[in-house]
């Protein structure tokens, strides 16, 4: 048996099914050299899942997991990333600036470039106000 084979076909049949948005529920059948493997597509995640996913993975980064601009990225970072949790800056910018920021970054509203846009998202509005609504419960 060629496992080296198996792995690579393995990895690639989840990359291609991670990508898939729904698809009809049809499971997806592949040959990963001697064996056939059958996988089910991944169910998309709800809008609120989703953000909640993408914060944990990319904005927590910089920003932390409680939005105190301590995440582990941002500690390299000149200037450092915004806290966002103190009563001043969430008063300070608008649901539309977040989401300005959310898929544009912070060059596109005057704030760092360091922040980086996420054009992926531009195609879910559901996703980014949820996004939204993760940053704003950061306040105290």
């Amino acid at each position: 048996m060629k496992l080296p084979g198996i792995v690579l076909g393995l990895a690639m049949l989840v990359a291609c099914n991670e990508n898939r948005e729904g698809g009809g529920g049809e499971k997806v059948t592949v040959a990963t050299g001697r064996a056939m493997v059958t996988v089910a597509p991944r169910t998309p995640l709800a809008p609120a899942d989703e953000a909640k996913d993408i914060a944990d993975s990319r904005c927590a980064m910089c920003h932390g997991k409680a939005g105190k601009g301590d995440g582990p990225n941002g500690m390299t970072l000149n200037p450092k990333p915004q806290d966002l949790t103190t009563k001043e800056w969430q008063k300070s910018v608008s649901d539309a600036q977040v989401r300005s920021v959310i898929l544009k970054g912070g060059g596109a509203i005057g704030k760092s470039p360091l922040m980086p846009a996420n054009p992926d998202l531009e195609s879910k509005p559901a996703v980014v106000d949820e996004l939204v609504k993760i940053v704003r419960g950061y306040s105290p």
